[in-house]
């Protein structure tokens, strides 16, 4: 078999991508257009946006994933909070407040899920205002779900044919000895966390960009077919312009979930701003496929192209008639 088939084989093998699919369960069971005060509010994207004067308010909430809840609770209660704070931003937001529902097994493993949970509100600035506890000795669970507004959108359902998809990411960190986690956030000052995300905000005020989608757990391939399916346009995506961080092999890093990444569409006009915009904080913010009429993905890497996706078969089901 060739480089790039065994590549797609084994990210597929991981079940990241089709976990996704799980979602038709939602997707098929509600409306996909909800009202809120007589105003729509599109599902698929990282958090929902209710219409209110001068802006939106953003409300998003995130499990967590089991297996890493009961290898590392203190982890799971970090990246709880993180995760959803990514969401609120990759919206073009700023987060106000988080709640939590925890089921813990002890109250140790409680102990340290909250105080995971504390280190990175104070981190982002986000306070923790309530939410629900209860100690069960047969199972362990967590969610967070989180408050935001915004004065602009980024959201999922804007790109267009002729974009440029961006990654946008740190590529200074490291990676967590058993899960695909990209810790490049533990090491930064809360200062320097909050102003790198502040450049969400930033570019969707200024009107640079319209459609952004941060980087979840089915990685950078993953991600970008959630974000075309919400748009209905496919892609052509070049693995050699993929950033990688030195040392990390690209098949690793396709499944990685990053502690701050971001997937962005952005008009050729403003590809360069945008890119300015993140590389004078050291950032990295690079082109990597364009937006194409038609639904497949398909990406290019090493002299072979391969088809990834066909839009016309179903990832999260969010696509609007």
């Amino acid at each position: 078999m060739s480089w790039l088939n065994d590549l797609v084989e084994n990210w597929l093998a991981t079940g990241a991508l089709h976990q996704k699919q799980d979602i038709q369960t939602v997707s098929n069971s509600l409306p996909l257009n909800p009202l809120v005060d007589g105003q729509p509010v599109l599902l698929g994207d990282d958090a929902a946006a209710i219409t209110v004067d001068g802006g939106y308010l953003l409300l998003a909430a995130e499990g967590v994933w089991p297996p890493l809840l009961r290898a590392n609770p203190k982890l799971a209660g970090r990246c709880c909070v993180l995760t959803n704070v990514s969401d609120i931003y990759a919206m073009g937001g700023r987060p106000t407040a988080v709640v939590d529902v925890l089921f813990a097994s002890d109250d140790e493993l409680a102990s340290q899920v909250l105080s995971g949970m504390q280190e990175n509100a104070e981190r982002f600035g986000v306070p923790i205002v309530g939410g629900h506890y209860t100690k069960n000795r047969d199972t362990s669970a967590l969610a967070v779900a989180i408050l935001g507004q915004a004065k602009r959108l980024l959201t999922s359902h804007t790109a267009r044919p002729g974009d440029q998809l961006m990654l946008v990411c740190k590529l200074e960190g490291r990676l967590h000895d058993t899960f695909d986690f990209w810790d490049c956030s533990s090491m930064c000052s809360p200062e320097q966390l909050r102003s790198d995300l502040e450049l969400l905000p930033l570019i969707a005020e200024t009107g640079l960009c319209d459609t952004a989608k941060d980087v979840s757990m089915a990685g950078i391939l993953g991600t970008t077919i959630m974000l075309l399916e919400t748009s209905g346009y496919g892609a052509r995506v070049s693995l050699d312009e993929i950033p990688c961080p030195l040392g990390v092999n690209i098949e690793r890093w396709l499944r990685a979930f990053p502690s701050y990444g971001f997937i962005l569409s952005v008009r050729p006009q403003q590809v360069n701003n945008v890119r300015l915009i993140f590389e004078e904080r050291g950032l990295c913010c690079a082109s990597y496929a364009t937006v194409l009429e038609g639904p497949a993905v398909t990406v290019h890497g090493r002299g072979e192209s391969k088809v990834i996706w066909d839009l016309k078969t179903p990832l999260m089901g969010f696509v609007q008639s």
